[in-house]
C-alpha cells in the first residue's frame, strides 16, 4: 500500500469516528427528550484495495445510523397505552358518580329518602297535626329536588364525556396529518431503502404521534419497506403511505341529550374504537353514566307511580271541591292505556266518594276502568262521562286533554278510594308526586302552600277519618312492588349504589393492572431505546481514543512523506 493509501485509510477512520461522536453527542443532548429513541452508528469495513496478490483494507466507514428499538415492544406499548387510557376514563366516571351520590355525607339521596318516610311515620301518630303535614310535604319536595338534582348532574357528567368525544375529533385529524407529513419526509430522506441512515429524529416524532393516537383511539400500525407506516382504526385505513382520511363528529339528540359518534368523512362509517380514550368515553357516557341514569330513572318512576297509587286512594282532612288531573292525554277518545300517558293504567276500578258537608253523609260510587282489550275500552272521554253521571259532581275533558272534576254545589266535596286500575295515579288525580322520571320529578302543585297541607291523603277510611293510609305510605320504602318483580324501592336504591361502588372498585383494579403492565413495557423499551449517559460516556471515550490514534497515524504518515520528499 502506498503512503497515500494509508492516508485514505486514516481519513476514513477519522470521518467514521467524527460521525460516531456526533451520534453519541446527539444521544446525550436528547437524554431528557420524551419519546426520543437512542441512535447508534453501524460500522463496517471500508472497501478494500488490491495490490498484486494482496487484499488490503482501507479502514472503516459508517454503514448506517439506526434507532435502537424493538418494534414488537413498541407495538405492545401502544396497545397498553390505549387500554390504560380507556380504563382511566371509566374509573374517573365511576369516581364522579360516587362523588355525586355522596353516600358518606349528610346531604345524600338516602338521607332524603329516610327523612321523608320518617316524617310520614310521625304524621301517622298525629294525622290532624298541620305542622307535621307541612313537614311531610316539605320533606317530599326536598326528596324530589334531590332526585332531580342527581339526575341533572348525571346528565351534565354525560354531556362532559360527549364534549370530550367531540374534542377528540380535531386531535385525531391533527395527529393523522402529522403522521402523513412525517411519512413523506422520512421516505424522502431515507430514499425508500432499508440500508441507509434512518431519519431518527423524524421517526421519533412519528412514534410520539402514533403513541398519542393510540391513547386516543387505539390503532394498528403497519411499517412499510419505504419507511412509511400505515395506520388503521377498527379495520379501516386512517393513514396509507402519504394519504390520510379525516373523521368528523356526528351529533344527534337522543332522549333530549346530545350523543356524538365519530365517523369517517368520506363514507360516514363509524370509527370503531376498540381501545383508547374514545372507547373509554363511549363506555363512560353510554354504559356507566347512561346505565346509572337508567337505574335512577327506573327508581324515580317507581317512586312516582307506585307511591301515587297509594296516595291517590286516600283522603285528606277535607275533600276536593274541584280537581284537574296533572297529566293530559294525547287522544281523549283512545283507550287510557294507549292514550299517551307516561304511566299505563290497567283493567280495574276506583271509588268516587261524595260527601254532603251539611249531613256528613258519604256516598261511594264505583267507576269502572275497562281496559281488557275488548270493545268499549275506557277512554278519557268515557271516564269523564261515567263520573259526570254521579250525583253531586260533574266532569269534563279540557282542551289540554286533562280530566276536570267539580262539585256541583258548595255543600258537596269528593275524594277517591279503592283504585285497582292505577288510573288515578296515571292521570295525576290526588297524587303526591308529579313528573314521569328522575329529571322532572316534583311535588304535585296541588299540595304546595300551607293552606294545602290538609290535602295530604293520610286517611283511608274516609275524609278526615283515620291515619291508615299514612301508615301504608310510611312503609312504602320497603314495600315489595309487583311491577318491579317483588323488589322494593329501598332495594332498587341499594342496587343503584352497589352497582356504582362495585364498578368503581373493579375499574380501578383494571386501570391499575393496565398501568403496571404499561410501566413494565416502558421499562423494557427504555432498557433498549433509552439513553444511558454512562454508556454514552464510555462510547465517547472509545471513539475519542480511536480518533486520537488515527490522528497519530496520520502524523506518522506525514513524517514518512517528509522523509520521502527530502531524499
Amino acid at each position: 500500500m502506498s503512503l497515500f493509501g494509508s492516508l485514505q485509510l486514516a481519513g476514513n477512520t477519522l470521518r467514521a469516528m467524527q460521525i460516531g461522536l456526533q451520534v453519541v453527542g446527539n444521544n446525550i443532548a436528547n437524554a431528557n427528550t420524551e419519546g426520543f429513541i437512542r441512535e447508534e452508528a453501524v460500522y463496517a469495513p471500508a472497501p478494500v484495495q488490491r495490490i498484486g496478490n494482496l487484499t488490503i483494507g482501507l479502514g472503516v466507514e459508517v454503514e448506517a445510523i439506526v434507532q435502537k428499538a424493538d418494534r414488537f415492544v413498541t407495538d405492545r406499548l401502544r396497545d397498553a397505552a390505549g387500554d390504560r387510557a380507556g380504563a382511566n376514563i371509566e374509573t374517573a366516571a365511576y369516581r364522579d358518580l360516587e362523588t355525586l351520590l355522596g353516600e358518606l355525607s349528610d346531604s345524600d339521596l338516602s338521607t332524603a329518602f329516610t327523612s321523608f318516610f320518617n316524617s310520614i311515620d310521625q304524621l301517622a301518630g298525629e294525622p290532624a297535626n298541620l305542622s307535621l303535614r307541612n313537614l311531610v310535604i316539605g320533606k317530599g319536595e326536598s326528596l324530589a329536588r334531590e332526585v332531580a338534582r342527581v339526575a341533572s348532574r348525571a346528565s351534565d357528567l354525560k354531556g362532559e364525556r360527549d364534549s370530550r368525544v367531540v374534542a377528540s375529533v380535531d386531535e385525531i385529524n391533527s395527529l393523522a396529518e402529522q403522521v402523513q407529513q412525517l411519512n413523506l419526509r422520512i421516505t424522502t430522506i431515507e430514499g425508500g431503502g432499508a440500508g441507509g441512515s434512518q431519519a431518527g429524529g423524524l421517526r421519533s416524532q412519528r412514534d410520539a404521534a402514533l403513541q398519542r393516537l393510540s391513547e386516543i383511539v387505539g390503532v394498528r400500525v403497519d411499517p412499510q419497506p419505504s419507511g412509511a407506516v400505515n395506520v388503521s382504526l377498527g379495520g379501516e385505513q386512517l393513514v396509507f403511505e402519504s394519504q390520510r382520511r379525516e373523521v368528523f363528529a356526528d351529533t344527534a339528540s337522543v332522549g333530549g341529550q346530545r350523543i356524538t359518534t365519530v365517523r369517517f368523512v368520506d363514507n360516514k362509517s363509524e370509527v370503531r374504537a376498540g381501545a383508547g380514550e374514545l372507547a373509554g368515553l363511549y363506555s363512560a357516557r353510554d354504559e356507566i353514566i347512561g346505565g346509572f341514569e337508567e337505574g335512577l330513572d327506573e327508581m324515580a318512576r317507581s317512586l312516582i307511580f307506585e307511591f301515587n297509587k297509594l296516595h291517590s286512594q286516600g283522603q285528606g282532612l277535607a275533600g276536593f271541591d274541584q280537581l284537574t288531573s296533572a297529566t293530559g292525554v294525547l287522544d281523549a277518545a283512545a283507550p287510557l292505556d294507549a292514550a299517551g300517558l307516561s304511566f299505563t293504567p290497567e283493567n280495574g276500578s276506583f271509588d268516587l266518594v261524595v260527601r254532603n258537608k251539611n249531613t256528613g253523609l258519604d256516598t261511594t260510587h264505583t267507576i269502572q276502568v275497562d281496559l281488557n282489550g275488548l270493545d268499549g275500552d275506557t277512554s278519557l272521554t268515557s271516564l269523564a262521562a261515567a263520573i259526570n253521571a254521579v250525583d253531586g259532581v260533574s266532569a269534563e275533558v279540557t282542551t289540554g286533554g286533562r280530566l276536570s272534576i267539580k262539585a256541583d254545589s258548595k255543600d258537596a266535596e269528593f275524594a277517591f278510594s279503592g283504585d285497582t286500575s292505577g288510573a288515578l295515579a296515571a292521570l295525576g288525580l290526588n297524587t303526591f308526586f308529579a313528573g314521569d322520571g328522575a329529571r322532572n320529578i316534583a311535588l304535585n302543585s296541588e299540595l304546595r302552600g300551607v293552606k294545602n297541607a290538609g290535602k295530604f291523603a293520610a286517611s283511608l277510611g274516609g275524609i278526615d277519618g283515620d291515619s291508615e293510609n299514612a301508615l301504608r305510605l310510611g312503609a312504602f320504602l320497603d314495600l315489595r312492588l309487583e311491577a318491579q318483580g317483588g323488589a322494593s324501592l329501598a332495594s332498587q336504591y341499594d342496587q343503584l349504589i352497589n352497582t356504582v361502588a362495585t364498578g368503581a372498585t373493579l375499574s380501578q383494579s383494571v386501570a391499575d393492572g393496565f398501568t403496571q403492565f404499561e410501566a413494565a413495557l416502558e421499562g423494557q423499551q427504555q432498557a433498549l431505546s433509552g439513553v444511558n449517559l454512562d454508556e454514552e460516556a464510555i462510547k465517547m471515550l472509545s471513539l475519542q481514543r480511536t480518533y486520537q490514534a488515527s490522528a497519530r497515524f496520520i502524523q506518522t504518515i506525514s513524517e514518512l512523506m517528509d522523509i520521502l520528499v527530502s531524499l
